[in-house]
């Protein structure tokens, strides 16, 4: 039987998973014909850049990308060099996502966070630094002072890829008109998608950009079998990891759920994790929470869901 190809598709593995089981599926996911993958990083777990090096090593066309990479945690100059470093080992198939998730900025203690402006000079120093170019800044949070920053090897090409992890409205505002591609985070329902890509056109309009110039992906939690149950309940862990870092409650709006119950049920993932206890109440997550923030199921039913 032929198996079925998955050009045009993307595949994203998270740094839960060891780097030798996501090099192992990078292996599959390049064989079965996936055109990108994309490593997402939780804090204080495996490092994504360790992770895209083994990946880089242990294949030899599928893109890369990084979704995402904190510039507060990383200073843009050290992110440039590892970018341009990766593309010197693997060729031009990176693709650099930026993003200041708040659960990292908590959970490193930062104080008086202006994650726009560090996006914003985070993208220009990169940019600069990936085009070979020597880049001197004076920013609200980054500096490079004379004589400035530049590569000590020439990059493979001076045009990666950059997106930009966000769904705020002023964060979009600020990424679209710079941005080759915006990354929304898991439990992305279609109508959030939607209302996300609104504030991208109002971003654009009046410049001499439009929608389809931005690639637009986003995270969906996936999970399949023949056994739907057997699916449903590896998604929950997945969605309750998820559930006990995600502070906004908008996407829950959008997908349908009651905000009350969705904040309950967070609470108490929360105690439950910190009273060992956690198993039981990630057993407790609704069949109908899974449907309405993952694609769960049989091969069947994620048809469906994902129509």
């Amino acid at each position: 039987m032929t198996e079925t190809r998955f050009r045009a598709l993307e595949i994203g593995l998270y740094s839960i998973s060891s780097t030798a089981d996501n090099r192992a599926a990078a292996r599959r996911a390049e064989a079965r014909g996936f055109r990108r993958l994309w490593l997402a990083e939780d804090h204080h777990s495996r490092d994504i850049f360790v992770q895209a090096t083994a990946i880089a090593a242990a294949t030899e066309a599928i893109e890369i990308g990084l979704g995402i990479v904190n510039p507060y945690t990383r200073h843009p100059a050290q992110i440039a060099m590892a970018v341009a470093d990766l593309e010197e080992l693997a060729g031009p198939r990176l693709v650099l996502g930026l993003g200041a998730g708040w659960s990292s900025i908590a959970a490193h203690g930062l104080e008086n966070p202006r994650p726009i402006a560090a996006l914003r000079e985070a993208a220009a120093i990169c940019r600069g630094m990936l085009r070979g170019e020597r880049v001197t800044f004076e920013g609200a949070l980054y500096r490079l002072p004379a004589p400035g920053a530049r590569l000590t090897f020439a990059p493979v090409r001076t045009d990666v890829p950059l997106y930009f992890g966000t769904m705020g409205p002023r964060t979009l505002k600020m990424a679209a008109p710079r941005a080759d591609g915006v990354f929304f985070s898991v439990f992305t329902s279609p109508a959030f998608a939607e209302h996300c890509l609104g504030h991208v056109r109002a971003a654009l309009a009046g410049t001499d950009r439009a929608i389809e110039d931005i690639d637009v992906a986003c995270y969906i939690i996936f999970s399949v079998d023949e056994d739907g149950d057997a699916a449903r309940a590896a998604a929950r862990r997945l969605i309750a990891h998820y559930l006990m870092r995600i502070p906004d409650t908008i996407r829950f709006e959008f997908a349908g759920l009651d905000i009350a119950r969705m904040q309950a049920l967070q609470a108490e993932l929360r105690a439950a994790f910190a009273e060992d206890r956690y198993e039981r109440a990630v057993d407790a997550i609704g069949d109908d929470v899974v449907a309405a923030l993952a694609v769960a199921g049989t091969p069947e039913d994620c048809i469906e869901g994902g129509l």
